[in-house]
């Protein structure tokens, strides 16, 4: 938000908000309601509905660790700040990563904390997807494949190796799954780089972009050795910053 709300007249008031940095059109959402606040850190906070806002705010309060985290790994965070929003029940995703506020769905609030893998793979999506953007659908994995990778390293970071190598094993039993369905009608969308042409992109958007592109980015760590590999991120998300990507 820019400044203070400008008073009009039948007790009206406008806000302005500015937003620095280019943005792709799909990465602009609004957001109206009855919301509370509560912060997380010096850069972050949550959003969400009075009755929730407490239980939301135990839930990620790891955000400013996980900012932390990526920053040491990928470079800076161009974004400012980083907040939260929980949505209602109806939200039919897991999370939005709109640039300085997540959507976030209330079936992450788990009350255990076990769910915030979600919060590391949006906040990711600061550095892959929005800094660095998929050119077109076709390149859809530039943007998933990418965040997977950054989010494993979150969750290996804050919560150890073991934890994080049980969420990958997950995440390829979903692939397999996958796999074998396109396997049977549509088995070049098995391929990292896309042809959608003359289809509806969302159909490019399974978990072979996800998982496989995860896969195949931690086959290039162990290729060239972590180190090489961070460095390698690092000066990707440095050079390409703000700028659209192809395969």
């Amino acid at each position: 938000r820019k400044g203070d709300p400008k008073e009009l007249p039948g007790g009206r008031k406008r806000f302005l908000f500015e937003m620095p940095q280019a943005i792709p059109s799909y990465l602009m959402a609004l957001a109206v309601g009855d919301l509370g606040f509560r912060p997380l850190g010096r850069r972050s906070g949550v959003y969400a509905e009075p009755a929730v806002v407490e239980s939301a705010a135990w839930e990620f309060a790891d955000t400013e660790k996980m900012m932390e985290a990526c920053e040491e790994l990928f470079g800076p965070y161009r974004w400012g700040r980083y907040d939260i929003l929980v949505l209602p029940p109806s939200f039919p995703f897991g999370g939005m990563e709109n640039p300085r506020l997540t959507f976030a769905t209330p079936t992450i609030l788990a009350g255990d904390r076990s769910l915030v893998a979600l919060v590391a793979h949006e906040l990711a999506h600061s550095w892959s997807g929005n800094l660095v953007t998929n050119a077109t659908w076709d390149d859809f994995w530039l943007n998933e494949g990418f965040t997977v990778y950054l989010e494993h390293r979150i969750m290996e970071r804050l919560y150890g190796k073991e934890y994080d190598e049980m969420l990958a094993r997950l995440g390829l039993d979903e692939l397999s799954k996958t796999i074998q369905e396109l396997l049977e009608d549509h088995p070049a969308d098995t391929h990292l780089k896309l042809d959608l042409g003359g289809r509806d992109p969302d159909d490019g958007m399974t978990d072979v972009a996800y998982e496989k592109g995860y896969l195949f980015l931690r086959m290039l760590e162990g290729a060239f050795g972590r180190e090489r590999w961070d460095t390698f991120l690092r000066s990707y998300f440095d050079r390409f910053s703000f700028q659209p990507m192809t395969t």
